[in-house]
């Protein structure tokens, strides 16, 4: 296109491969953002009671120029994917990243499209107000009792100039805020019962043990400027499928049809059926999140003190990205819902509550406070958090989305960890002036003396994964993004192994599945390897008189040189058998190929600070 941001190399998808042209479809980005924010507290004492209230407003104004939209595109630049379908034979093997690569080989894509930025740059105007009130109150020497609630109104986003666009799902037309009509918050009931009240309590059990508990609701604060930031007709996300998975959608030397300016006048325009669009409900639901906690803390010999304690979350209608143009299993593009009422086949997005999420935890620590040289505190949590496969925050769909399967997303969240442990220290190396040896002033207690050891060790589980299997049985166009295998084995053996021709599992665990259907192992039914992290750092500041001051310092990173390995490959579709069922060729399957993380090698950093 005639844009600087519309330059480069068409992205090309080829599942099971590495991409190839400008595979980063968000870029590139030009932001100016600007934020502001006016905060007020007021505290009176009165007798026992500490009470404090005050107001938080909140102003962010979005200025981009960015061409990226919240579901699949193929970026600025436009581009095709190639999936299995094309080239797998009905009825016979699942289709694997070979029939991916035969389908780009022969110039087959399933899926093509580019996004046009009609308005550079586009904007975003938000406010958020909020208010509280807390008591604390001192009920006796022992129990101190805080309590008290939180107010916040969140009124819809508007553009600099007028309103947000919807998508009205009953007209199939796109209604545009502030023209011809119009209401500039788009008719949007928005929530202002917005309440979060908070208790919690102290109790000192003697002079050396407390007990805490406390119970709060917070409002999810995800800002409605993010989803519809985007919207059509500012950007146009052309997303063309073939009609069923086991075809194509035209040859690539046809290439990406144009897409004509829209026409503003009215005030509510027609949607090519091929754009993708995001709307909101009639009445907008926020989300909250219930926290309680409860913690016993106690002094301990030696300087010590421990403290165990549980923490829980729940968070009810997590916002999140609803499709509704979806297929049930076997309809394919045809059988989508929007296709049959206005022959409509692109994604149709409601930002709207998705499901509940839940999260538990057993947290202990042991401390010792800085002195005769010497602190540490070691920390160890047993937690587990469950949410919606795909769906880790408010950007994201889950990945059924299907409204019958619904349930089938609930798993283990995609960040999850069941054990995390961390000890870190401070040490006083015992050399130099005013230390336990060399002190004399001596030269060795000149160039030995001084130096502190900081160190930090961190140790946590492995993060879920799914195994896959191809979803070009499924033929739910727009619906399922993910299909788990069968498990066919009643226990997965980890194998352990790394690098190409290794197992991490047993590969045999799982089975294609080449029937319409999902697969019986769920989703984040398994768990990548572990993480081993131990830093440490030597420092020593020398003063230089009055003010000025050198400090010296040697930092190492991941000190032993232990990889962070991803998680291994998982799509089933991908291993190859030979006819007397062993293995010819993992493919990817099973294997870990890819560290992770900024410094899964040992860094070592010499540094040196003036101060004056």
């Amino acid at each position: 296109g005639p844009n600087p941001w519309e330059g480069g190399t068409p992205y090309f998808d080829l599942d099971g491969y590495a991409d190839l042209g400008t595979t980063q479809d968000f870029m590139p980005y030009y932001r100016d953002d600007d934020q502001y924010q006016l905060v007020g507290n007021i505290g009176w004492l009165k007798g026992r009671h500490n009470i404090r209230f005050g107001s938080d407003l909140y102003f962010t104004a979005m200025n981009h120029i960015q061409p990226e939209i919240l579901d699949d595109s193929f970026g600025a630049r436009g581009g095709f994917a190639f999936d299995d379908g094309p080239t797998v034979r009905r009825g016979g093997p699942g289709g694997n990243n070979f029939n991916s690569f035969a389908s780009f080989l022969l110039g087959l894509p399933q899926e093509a499209g580019r996004l046009k930025l009609n308005v550079a740059p586009y904007k975003t105007r938000s406010w958020q107000y909020s208010f509280y009130v807390r008591d604390q109150w001192q009920v006796s020497p022992k129990v101190t009792l805080s309590y008290g609630t939180r107010y916040e109104y969140f009124p819809i986003p508007t553009r600099g100039e007028r309103g947000l666009e919807r998508y009205n799902l009953t007209t199939n037309m796109m209604e545009i805020g502030g023209l011809s009509g119009v209401p500039k918050d788009l008719g949007i009931k928005m929530q202002k019962n917005l309440f979060a009240p908070r208790v919690g309590m102290t109790y000192r059990v003697t002079d050396t043990a407390v007990l805490r508990g406390g119970f709060g609701i917070t409002n999810d604060p995800y800002s409605l400027a993010r989803s519809m930031r985007t919207n059509h007709p500012i950007l146009l996300n052309l997303y063309d499928e073939a009609e069923h998975s086991f075809t194509w959608l035209r040859p690539i030397e046809e290439g990406i049809p144009a897409i004509p300016d829209p026409d503003l006048a009215s005030g509510i325009i027609p949607v090519p059926g091929n754009v993708t669009v995001v709307t909101l409900p009639n009445e907008f639901k926020r989300g909250r999140v219930w926290s309680w906690n409860t913690a016993f803390e106690k002094e301990l010999p030696w300087r010590l003190v421990g403290e165990v304690a549980y923490i829980g979350t729940r968070q009810i209608n997590q916002l999140g990205q609803r499709e509704q143009n979806w297929a049930p299993i076997g309809g394919g593009n045809s059988g989508r819902q929007l296709v049959q009422r206005f022959g409509r086949t692109a994604a149709t997005i409601l930002i709207a509550p998705i499901g509940d999420t839940s999260y538990n935890a057993l947290q202990t620590r042991l401390s010792r406070r800085f002195n005769s040289g010497f602190s540490f505190n070691v920390n160890y949590t047993l937690s587990r958090s469950e949410g919606l496969a795909g769906a880790s925050n408010s950007d994201n769909q889950p990945r059924v989305r299907i409204p019958d399967l619904y349930h089938l997303n609930h798993a283990v969240s995609d960040f999850d960890r069941t054990h995390v442990f961390n000890a870190r220290g401070i040490v006083e190396i015992p050399l130099g002036a005013g230390r336990r040896w060399l002190n004399d002033g001596g030269v060795a207690a000149a160039v030995l003396g001084g130096w502190q050891l900081n160190t930090i060790l961190s140790l946590r589980s492995g993060t879920p994964f799914t195994v896959t299997t191809s979803t070009t049985p499924l033929n739910a166009a727009g619906s399922i993004n993910q299909n788990p295998a069968d498990q066919v084995k009643d226990k997965v053996e980890i194998l352990g192994g790394i690098g190409r021709g290794n197992s991490w599992f047993d590969p045999f665990a799982f089975a294609v599945v080449s029937e319409p259907r999902l697969g019986n192992s769920g989703f984040n039914s398994m768990r990548g390897p572990g993480r081993v992290q131990w830093d440490m750092g030597l420092i020593r500041q020398i003063n230089l008189g009055g003010q000025r001051n050198v400090q010296l310092r040697i930092d190492a990173f991941n000190v032993t040189n232990t990889p962070h390995f991803g998680n291994p490959g998982s799509n089933r579709s991908s291993l190859q058998l030979n006819p007397d069922g062993s293995i010819r060729n993992l493919n990817g399957y099973t294997e870990i190929r890819s560290t992770t993380g900024s410094k899964s090698e040992r860094q070592v950093r010499l540094g040196i600070r003036f101060g004056f």
